[in-house]
């Protein structure tokens, strides 16, 4: 598969997750009680799935750095990890509360319809590495790129909503 070639980029790729966890903390400590409000239900819907994303890549690039590592640990690794993904996306209902708050449509596309799209596609990545496709590892570092996307685009959303919540 040629994963030593990917070395830099899984580093650079699970440093980045692992580091906007950590500012995600910072976004949850400034307006901890809005997030704390058990009125709140959307802002955990929305804000734990950036959390998820975010160590997603951490995770995979980590099990991708590990040396000599068979593909088929890879693949079945992907499958199963994106198949809980989907479920904690299902968990979250973050659908049921973009309905009930009446969000815009833009916001279901980046806080449910791109997380589904992305976590297929590691799926898809997954059965890829399972047969050993060459294109696999360029699936998984575009998911990954995407899932960093998503939750920075989405940590900066929920930034901005809590701001303006503690404001009130």
């Amino acid at each position: 598969m040629g994963l030593t070639r990917w070395h830099e980029f899984f580093l650079l790729i699970g440093t980045a997750g692992v580091t906007l966890t950590g500012l995600l903390f910072v976004v949850v400590s400034l307006g901890p009680r809005v997030v704390a409000n058990q009125q709140a239900t959307g802002v955990r819907a929305f804000m734990s799935p950036n959390a998820v994303f975010f160590t997603t890549t951490l995770v995979v690039s980590a099990v991708l750095l590990v040396p000599d590592l068979p593909a088929k640990v890879i693949g079945s690794f992907l499958c199963l990890g994106s198949i809980a993904s989907l479920g904690y996306l299902v968990y979250t209902r973050a659908h049921q509360q973009w309905r009930q708050s009446k969000l815009p449509r833009l916001d279901w596309v980046w806080f449910i319809g791109f997380p589904t799209t992305a976590y297929l596609l590691l799926l898809f990545a997954g059965i890829a590495f399972l047969f050993q496709a060459v294109f696999s590892i360029h699936l998984v570092a575009g998911v990954l790129l995407l899932l960093l996307v998503i939750g920075i685009r989405n940590a900066w959303d929920l930034v901005i909503w809590i701001s303006r919540r503690e404001h009130k």
